[in-house]
């Protein structure tokens, strides 16, 4: 009887510890490939949600954003590439989309107006798949992105060249740079405490509102373009100094408004903007 009674013991003891490590190695019951990328996405709101610029109600314009369905666009899951001599690593490239709706708040002659907003945001992503089906995010992991570009519905401005002087970095971005995927570690790095200037050359009415959006930590700075007198247009500022809002990844925003969103009330709001991703160290 006790011999019987010490298999019984050690029988239950050998189902839950197979039950334990079963459950270390739960799956959620239909996730897909595409549901861990989305998670991934949702975990790093610093590159993929903008929140949105330029919300602060005391100033000559701002917006309110009412509705936010961000998803996948489009993308693609490549896990054969016929082409290619030896097996390649699964992929997957995404568009990832933020359709804003709302109103816009701004100030004519003394008097209060609004009207509709309708913009989307765009990014797009890649990721990779290192480990197996079990594994935090099916394996999935984030290797590079892009930039943002919003714009509002049927847009006619655009901040052609973005020139970003620092002492770390003299770049030239245009539209086309500012989509192009990049690795995790090849973002712009800015240091801490350092003067950052952003200089444009709109290929639209110069007459229109430019504004800088920067965001460390808190709320964003909104910082106006100020003419340079020969067509262009400059702003700065001075990157945060505390070392855990340096952390991560941050967002400038630069923000193209058409003259005629603000002073005709009878336009439809007309406005594009570039989301530079960097990082501070």
């Amino acid at each position: 009887m006790e011999k019987a009674s010490f298999v019984s013991i050690l029988s239950i003891i050998a189902i839950l510890l197979f039950q334990t490590a079963c459950e270390k190695r739960t799956v959620t019951p239909g996730e897909t490939d595409w549901d861990a990328v989305k998670s991934i996405i949702s975990e790093n709101p610093d590159i993929f949600v903008l929140g949105f610029f330029g919300t602060d109600p005391e100033t000559l314009f701002y917006r309110e954003i009412t509705e936010s369905n961000a998803d996948i666009e489009e993308g693609w899951l490549v896990k054969d590439d016929t082409s290619q001599p030896s097996p390649i690593i699964p992929y997957i490239t995404l568009v990832w989309g933020d359709s804003l709706k709302g109103r816009f708040h701004y100030r004519l002659r003394g008097k209060s107006y609004e009207k509709p907003i309708s913009s989307i945001a765009l990014t797009k992503a890649y990721f990779e798949k290192w480990g197996d089906n079990f594994d935090p995010h099916r394996g999935w992991l984030l290797k590079r992105f892009s930039g943002t570009v919003i714009n509002s519905v049927k847009t006619t401005r655009n901040p052609s060249i973005l020139i970003i002087i620092s002492e770390e970095v003299n770049d030239t971005l245009t539209e086309e740079v500012v989509k192009r995927l990049v690795r995790k570690d090849s973002t712009l790095v800015f240091g801490k405490g350092k003067q950052v200037t952003f200089v444009i050359e709109p290929s639209s009415d110069t007459s229109d509102f430019f504004l800088l959006h920067v965001k460390e930590g808190g709320d964003y700075q909104k910082i106006p373009f100020k003419s340079n007198g020969d067509g262009t247009f400059s702003a700065s500022w001075i990157t945060t100094s505390d070392p855990e809002i340096a952390q991560g990844y941050h967002h400038a925003i630069v923000d193209v408004v058409s003259r005629e969103s603000v002073t005709d009330t009878t336009a439809e709001y007309d406005s594009k903007a570039w989301g530079i991703v960097y990082r501070i160290e």
